[in-house]
């Protein structure tokens, strides 16, 4: 099967460098997207395995009939074996999503005003700065300053039109 999870954002052996603020909107944007990249990737996941699952065959024997003979002997007869795929034997892949996603960062808040080269105000942003927390941590100054990533998954319904209807017929 083809890997189905793409390349990293950033590869983690790439030169980086990284930026002491950013504005608040595009952090908050950068956790949007990157909780949607990791969401379209468990759903990859799953459709992959849905796909692994219905390319496996096993061979499976449908009926057995048992047969008690007069001498008190128990007679098998196998019916013929058939391949069915994992998919038709019922085995299905597990969907999750996210449901929550909790980020927690310590940083600065200020209000930034851009100015032009004449000297005239292009407008304010919201600026998220970690610079000055980063420099009391390596003072050993007691911050309390942590950051924390909290992402709760939870199984979901397959897609309804991807399970397949079954019926059961006498033949």
């Amino acid at each position: 099967m083809a890997s189905i999870i793409r390349e990293p954002l950033l590869s983690p052996s790439a030169k980086v460098k990284e930026s002491e603020q950013a504005s608040l909107g595009d952090l908050i944007r950068l956790v949007a997207e990157s909780v949607a990249d990791a969401q379209a990737a468990l759903d990859r996941s799953s459709a992959g395995m849905m796909k692994e699952l219905a390319e496996t065959k096993v061979d499976i024997i449908p009926s057995i009939q048992e047969t008690i003979t007069k001498d008190g002997d128990v007679e098998y007869l196998h019916a013929p074996s058939r391949s069915v795929s994992l998919l038709d034997l019922g085995v299905m892949p597990t969907f999750y999503q996210f449901s929550q996603t909790v980020i927690e960062i310590q940083m600065d808040l200020k209000i930034s005003e851009e100015i032009t080269e004449s000297g005239t105000s292009k407008g304010f942003a919201l600026m998220a700065d970690t610079a000055g927390i980063r420099f009391e941590r390596k003072l050993n100054r007691d911050l309390k300053v942590t950051s924390k990533v909290t992402a709760t998954l939870v199984p979901v319904p397959m897609p309804l039109r991807l399970e397949p209807v079954r019926s059961t017929e006498k033949g």
